[in-house]
C-alpha cells in the first residue's frame, strides 16, 4: 500500500533536477510567493515532479553502478551523499509547493489507477481523506455528481491534455463546482509515465457569476418594464449609444442604437430642442448632474413624452468628456397627469369649468381690473325642485338634463363670459366685462328665456325653473370669496321669495345673526365637552375587512337641533375657534382609540385637518402632548388634509407635514380632484394615501368619464407609491369596479354609515366587514 509520505516517481533522464556534469545538486527549496493562477500552480507541480524524478534516477544510478577508475570510492560515496540531500531537499520543496496551495494536485500512473500523490486541499474540497484516495486511487470519481461522472470517466479514459468543468458532491450533500486540468508528464522518448492533475474549487466564482447574470437581467426587465432605455455620449465626438429599451420608444425603424447626437436631437420635438441643448451644454460646463423632459417625434408622427437624467464625467484634467444617464418613457404619466389637472378645473358630467375653475377667472378678472371698478357680476342659479326630478325620473336622465342646461346657458352668452357647474344642480356665470349695472337685468332675462323652455330629455318634456342670485363688483365685494359668498345669500333669498332672481342687498343677509349665535355657542359646546364623534369604517378592498375609521365631528344643539358640520365648520376656520375644535377631535378621538387598543383592537382613526390647523407654529407641539396624555401610538393616527389646505401655502404645509411625520404621523390627501390638484408638491409631500372625492365615486356606474378619473387617478397614485382610498361607495358595483381597478380601501353607506361609538362597536362584532373585539 502507497501512501502520501513516500513518492516514487520512476525513471527520468538527467540534466534537470540540477545534477550537472560536475555530479553536484544545487536544488534549494523556494521562497517565491505561490502563483494565484490554478494554471501557473499545475506548470510549476510539473516542472517539480520532473525535477524529484531526475534526482531519483540519479541516485539508482550512483548506487547500482561500478566505481570510476577516475573517481575514487570516497568521492563515489560524496557525490551519492549529495545527490540524496539533493532528492530531500527536492522532496521538501514539492511538499511546501503542494500543500500551502488551496488546489487540490494529484498524482497518479499512467492509467490513473495508482495515485502517487494527492495534496491535502483533498480533504477541504472533496470532504473525503486523503489515506481514502490512497486506498483507492479512483475514489475521488465516486464524488463526482451523477449527471457529470459519465463525461469525466471519458475524458479521463483517453488521458489526453484537457481541462473541464464539474460538480462533486461531498459526503454532507454540499454540491460544490469544480474546474480541473489533467496532462500527462512524458519521458526522453515521448513515453507518459505520470498523470498530474489539478483541481480547483469555483463554486464561490459560479455562484457570484450565476448572481451576476441574475442582477442583470432583472436590471433589464426592470428597464424593460419600466420602458427606459440607458445612454453614453462621448462628448468630445458626440457619438451617443443606447440600449434598452430604445427601439420601442422612438420606433424601431429609426437607427436609434448607434448614432451621433446632433441626430438625436432631429427626432425631438422642436419646441423641445433648444431646451434639451441647454440642459446637456449647463451641464457639461458646470460638471454637474441634470434632469430634464422633453418630447419626441416618432416616424408615424406620434408625440411621446420622455424624462431623462445624466451624470458628466471628468478625464483627468477635469474636462468633461463624458456623459451616462437614462431616459425614461413617461407619456402615460404626463396624460394621466393632464387628465387629474383637467380634473380639477372642469366638470365631469357637463364639461364647463368647475368652482376652482371659476375662482380662478374671477380672482384674474379682478387682478386685471387692476382696482378701477369697472363693473361686472357673479351670477349663482340653482334649478328648482331638481330633486323631484331625480327621485322621479332617475340619475340618468336628471344627467342628461344637467348637460342640457349647460348647453343653454352658453349658447344665450359669449366670450369672455364664463358659464360653470359648482356641483348638484347649482350654475355659476362670471360676466365680467358689463358696460353697466344696468345690462344685469337684460342677461338674467335672457337666461331665464332661455332655461325657461322645455327640455326634451329621452322624448320627455321637462319644464325647470331657476333660482338666480347676483353680486356685483365691486358693490358687493372686491374679491371672489365675499362676491360668491353674497351671490349665494341673493339666491337663497330668491328661492325663498320666489322671485326668480335677485341682486343682492344686505338686508337680505339673514344668516349673520344665526351665524355669530353658532359661533358663540359652538366655543361653549367645545369647552364643555356637548359635542360628539361618529365614526366611518375604511375598508380593505383586499381582505374585505374594517382596518380603520374616519372620525366626524357632529353638533346636536339644544334648540336648532342638528347642526350639519358645513355650518359651523366653515365659520370655525374663519374665527380661529377651528383651532380648540380640532383638539378637541383630537383629544376625542385618540381617547377612543386607545380605549379600542386596551380591548384588544387594533383600529387607527383618522381627523381631518383644516388650512388653519396646517399653519400653526405650535399645532406639532400641541399634537406631541395629546399623543403623550392619552397614551395613543402616532401610528394609530392618520391626518387628513384637502389640496385646497396645502395650495393655501404649499411651502409651509410641507414643513408642518414633515415634522409630524417625523413624529410617526401618517398623511392621506382628502377630497382629491376637487381641489387645486398640484402634482408638484403632491410628490414632495409625505402623504401616505389619497381619497377620491366620493363625487366621481357615487355616479362610475352611470358616467363612463367618471370611471376614467378614478382610474386615471388609481393608478397615477401607484405610481408615485400611494394607497387609494375611495369615498361615497353606496353599491356593491362600484365597490367591485374599484376592486378591479386596484384600488386599496374605501368608505361609504354600502359598508356603513357614519356610527357612534356604541353603535360602531356592535358592528364590528355583526357585520361582515367587521372584526371580533376582546
Amino acid at each position: 500500500m502507497k501512501t502520501k509520505k513516500q513518492l516514487s516517481l520512476g525513471k527520468m533522464p538527467t540534466g534537470i533536477a540540477g545534477v550537472g556534469s560536475s555530479g553536484k545538486a544545487g536544488m534549494k527549496p523556494t521562497s517565491k510567493p505561490l502563483p494565484d493562477n490554478p494554471r501557473q500552480v499545475a506548470e510549476q507541480l510539473a516542472a517539480l515532479v520532473r525535477q524529484l524524478a531526475e534526482v531519483e534516477t540519479a541516485i539508482q544510478t550512483l548506487t547500482g553502478a561500478q566505481v570510476d577508475a577516475i573517481i575514487s570510492p570516497e568521492g563515489h560515496a560524496l557525490m551519492l551523499r549529495q545527490t540524496q540531500e539533493a532528492l530531500r531537499s527536492s522532496e521538501e520543496r514539492f511538499r511546501q509547493f503542494a500543500e500551502n496551495i488551496d488546489e487540490v494536485f494529484f498524482l497518479t500512473g499512467p492509467d490513473a489507477k495508482t495515485m502517487i500523490y494527492v495534496s491535502p486541499a483533498y480533504e477541504n474540497v472533496w470532504g473525503r481523506s486523503c489515506q481514502s484516495l490512497y486506498d483507492n486511487p479512483l475514489s475521488w470519481l465516486e464524488g463526482v455528481h451523477s449527471e457529470d461522472r459519465g463525461r469525466v470517466e471519458d475524458l479521463f479514459r483517453n488521458a489526453g491534455n484537457f481541462q473541464t468543468e464539474y460538480r462533486i458532491v461531498r459526503p454532507d450533500g454540499a454540491v460544490r463546482g469544480i474546474w480541473s486540468r489533467t496532462f500527462p508528464i512524458k519521458d526522453q522518448k515521448g513515453v507518459v509515465y505520470r498523470l498530474a492533475r489539478i483541481a480547483q474549487d469555483i463554486t464561490e466564482r459560479k455562484q457570484a457569476s450565476k448572481a451576476l447574470e441574475e442582477s442583470e437581467e432583472r436590471l433589464r426587465m426592470a428597464i424593460k418594464a419600466a420602458r427606459m432605455y440607458t445612454w453614453d455620449l462621448d462628448i468630445q465626438s458626440g457619438k451617443l449609444i443606447r440600449s434598452g429599451q430604445q427601439h420601442e420608444i422612438y420606433g424601431s425603424d429609426l437607427p436609434v442604437s448607434n448614432t451621433d447626437f446632433a441626430s438625436f436631437l432631429q427626432m425631438i420635438h422642436p419646441e423641445d430642442r433648444e431646451k434639451l441643448e441647454e440642459a446637456v451644454d449647463r451641464a457639461t460646463k458646470e460638471r454637474a448632474a441634470f434632469s430634464t423632459g422633453f418630447r419626441i417625434v416618432r416616424p408615424n408622427g406620434d408625440i411621446r413624452w420622455l424624462e431623462t437624467h445624466g451624470q458628466v464625467y471628468p478625464d483627468g484634467t477635469d474636462k468633461a468628456v463624458r456623459m451616462i444617464g437614462v431616459t425614461q418613457d413617461i407619456t402615460e404619466r404626463k396624460q394621466a397627469e393632464a387628465t387629474i389637472q383637467h380634473m380639477a378645473f372642469y366638470d365631469t358630467l357637463t364639461k364647463l369649468p368647475n368652482r376652482n375653475k371659476l375662482y380662478d377667472c374671477l380672482l384674474n378678472a379682478i387682478r386685471t381690473d387692476s382696482g378701477q371698478g369697472k363693473p361686472m357680476a357673479v351670477l349663482l342659479m340653482d334649478l328648482d325642485h331638481f330633486k323631484e326630478i331625480n327621485d322621479t325620473l332617475g340619475h340618468q336622465r336628471g344627467d342628461l338634463l344637467l348637460k342640457e342646461v349647460g348647453v343653454r346657458l352658453k349658447s344665450v352668452l359669449f366670450e369672455p363670459d364664463v358659464v360653470a357647474r359648482l356641483g348638484g344642480d347649482e350654475f355659476a356665470i362670471l360676466l365680467p366685462k358689463l358696460a353697466s349695472p344696468d345690462d344685469i337685468n337684460l342677461v338674467i332675462q335672457k337666461i331665464i328665456t332661455a332655461v325657461g323652455a322645455p327640455f326634451m330629455i329621452e322624448s320627455l318634456p321637462i319644464a325647470v325653473e331657476a333660482s338666480i342670485g347676483v353680486a356685483l363688483y365691486p358693490d358687493h365685494g372686491e374679491n371672489p370669496d365675499s362676491l360668491m359668498q353674497r351671490a349665494d345669500v341673493a339666491m337663497y333669498r330668491a328661492k325663498e321669495s320666489g322671485s326668480g332672481y335677485l341682486i343682492y342687498d344686505a338686508k337680505h343677509d339673514q344668516h349673520s345673526p344665526r351665524r355669530l349665535s353658532l359661533i358663540g355657542e359652538l366655543r361653549e359646546a367645545i369647552e364643555k365637552d356637548h359635542l360628539f364623534l361618529h365614526y366611518q369604517p375604511k375598508i380593505s378592498l383586499k381582505t374585505k375587512r374594517v382596518i380603520g375609521v374616519e372620525a366626524l365631528v357632529r353638533w346636536q344643539h339644544p334648540e336648532y337641533g342638528f347642526v350639519p358640520p358645513d355650518q359651523f365648520i366653515l365659520p370655525a376656520e374663519q374665527t380661529g375657534l377651528i383651532h380648540p375644535l380640532t383638539r378637541w377631535v383630537l383629544k376625542t378621538a385618540l381617547r377612543q382609540c386607545q380605549a379600542w387598543r386596551q380591548a384588544g383592537l387594533n383600529l387607527p382613526v383618522s381627523v381631518n385637518l383644516s388650512a388653519r390647523n396646517l399653519h400653526d407654529p405650535q399645532f406639532p407641539d400641541h399634537l406631541a402632548e395629546l399623543l403623550k396624555t392619552t397614551g395613543a401610538l402616532p401610528e394609530q393616527l392618520e391626518l387628513e388634509i384637502t389640496e385646497s389646505a396645502i395650495m393655501a401655502d404649499p411651502q409651509r404645509a410641507l414643513e408642518v407635514t414633515t415634522h409630524l411625520r417625523t413624529m410617526g404621523l401618517r398623511f392621506a390627501l382628502d377630497d382629491f380632484g376637487i381641489g387645486y390638484s398640484s402634482l408638484a408638491y403632491l410628490k414632495k409631500l409625505p402623504v401616505d394615501s389619497i381619497k377620491i372625492d366620493k363625487s366621481f365615486v357615487i355616479d362610475m356606474a352611470r358616467d363612463e368619464d367618471d370611471v376614467l378619473i378614478v382610474l386615471s387617478t388609481i393608478n397615477l397614485a401607484h405610481n408615485l407609491g400611494l394607497k387609494v382610498v375611495a369615498e361615497g361607495v353606496e353599491t356593491e358595483k362600484i365597490l367591485d369596479q374599484l376592486s378591479a381597478f386596484g384600488c386599496d380601501e374605501a368608505q361609504g353607506y354600502y359598508m356603513s354609515k357614519p356610527l357612534p361609538v356604541d353603535d360602531l362597536n356592535r358592528w364590528l362584532k355583526e357585520s361582515p366587514w367587521g372584526m371580533k373585539m376582546a
